[in-house]
């Protein structure tokens, strides 16, 4: 016997609960931002914006790979448009995975990884990958039936192995029909199983791309970068591409501040339009405009965002110096 639909309230509209499922608000975003290998999650931890402050108590002692205390914090910092978007972060950790360069050791991983370091001829985990982006899937999925977030208003985004694992999950999608996503990003990743790329013409022409790489990277190459570079855009992914002169860095102040450009382009462009009507109409009245922050404060932030808590009273006071006091 099939139960009767209950009726459920969804930003406040009465629908059905086999039709809150569909329902979706294109006021709210999520950013999806997966973990490199090694990294360690003891859970999934989803958090809306508003609520961002207790990452703080989490990311100390349940997230060592940082990202969960420092996207949240530093992108609407650096970007202040940002903090007017109903934004849900989203950190899923990974499974154990046996990695064959370390010698079968288990360790949180999305794939196997072969060799290091990693160039554009390295062989791939089509199942690892495979598996991994089905849980993505899953995940997009949950946040639109169970909080009404439109795949549209998604940001798919990791690190290394995350990286990888996003940007199949944005283009090489299985449905071609599915919606696309609000955009992807790959920090320090490269694009794997080359061969199959299979970009669907929606998720090229709506998915734009941000990708950051270390000119120095020497765990996944700097070809990997050119060359996923060549071919997302050959195949009519707009790519904003940013190179630096670091390593395989998981984060440094310039990239977090290239990122958040990118997503206030993304996220928040009618923000954005009405900030710079504001900041003419101040301008024409003769009035003044907070100035955002300068490189010297960004990193200044960046640092005390990644420090531990011994380092954050040592780095406080002089954080707070440099930073305008509208930020404090």
């Amino acid at each position: 016997v099939k139960a009767a639909a209950a009726d459920v309230v969804i930003d406040g509209t009465n629908v059905t609960a086999n039709e809150a499922g569909t329902a979706t608000n294109k006021d709210k975003a999520a950013i999806i931002f997966l973990h490199g290998l090694g990294d360690v999650s003891l859970f999934d931890i989803r958090i809306p914006t508003h609520e961002a402050f207790l990452l703080s108590a989490l990311a100390g002692t349940q997230t060592p790979d940082g990202w969960s205390k420092l996207l949240p914090e530093a992108l609407p910092t650096y970007r202040p448009n940002l903090a007017n978007v109903d934004i849900t972060y989203v950190f899923p950790p990974a499974q154990n995975v046996g990695i064959t360069v370390n010698g079968g050791e288990q360790m949180p991983a999305w794939f196997d990884i072969f060799d290091w370091p990693l160039g554009v001829d390295a062989k791939d985990d089509p199942k690892g990958l495979a598996m991994s982006v089905k849980r993505i899937e899953k995940i997009v999925a949950e946040l639109t039936d169970e909080e009404g977030i439109d795949p549209s208003r998604v940001v798919l985004g990791g690190f290394s192995q995350g990286g990888a694992v996003a940007l199949m999950a944005a283009y090489n999608r299985r449905k071609k029909d599915a919606v696309p996503f609000a955009a992807c990003a790959c920090m320090s990743g490269y694009l794997p199983l080359k061969t199959y790329l299979d970009v669907s013409e929606g998720a090229a022409k709506d998915t734009p791309l941000f990708w950051a790489h270390g000119e120095h990277d020497d765990k996944i190459l700097f070809e990997q970068f050119v060359y996923g570079v060549e071919k997302l855009e050959s195949a009519g992914v707009s790519v904003t591409a940013c190179s630096y002169p670091v390593g395989h860095e998981s984060s440094n102040f310039k990239e977090i501040d290239d990122f958040a450009a990118f997503l206030e382009d993304v996220l928040c462009a009618d923000e954005a339009t009405a900030d710079e009507m504001s900041k003419s109409a101040k301008a024409e009245a003769g009035g003044q405009t907070a100035p955002l922050l300068d490189d010297d404060e960004k990193n200044a932030v960046l640092y005390y965002l990644l420090a531990g808590d011994a380092d954050n009273e040592a780095v406080e006071s002089s954080t707070q110096e440099s930073m305008p006091m509208e930020t404090r």
